[in-house]
């Protein structure tokens, strides 16, 4: 998901593309531990560690495409309910 939907549009190469691959795999990694099915993890700590890998993404793509980066992921992150579905 992330090589399509994010690195793909952003031209990376293999290297940013392998930074990036993992600072994301490292987010799911922490998201999963401060899982506790049936519910979501606390918004204020999917934040906190959004904050995180956002900041390993800047730190391996150009500052020009950081702007670019934070619009792709916006765009791939889960939908929630649609008002007024039960």
């Amino acid at each position: 998901m992330v090589d399509k939907e994010i690195c793909q549009p952003l031209k990376l190469d293999k290297t940013q593309t392998g930074k990036v691959s993992a600072a994301f795999n490292d987010f799911f990694v922490e998201i999963e531990k401060v899982a506790t099915p049936p519910a979501r993890p606390e918004k204020s700590k999917i934040d906190a560690l959004a904050k995180i890998r956002d900041e390993k993404v800047k730190l391996a793509i150009p500052a020009a495409l950081y702007a670019k980066y934070l619009e792709l992921e916006k765009a791939t992150r889960p939908k929630g309910p649609e008002e007024g579905r039960p």
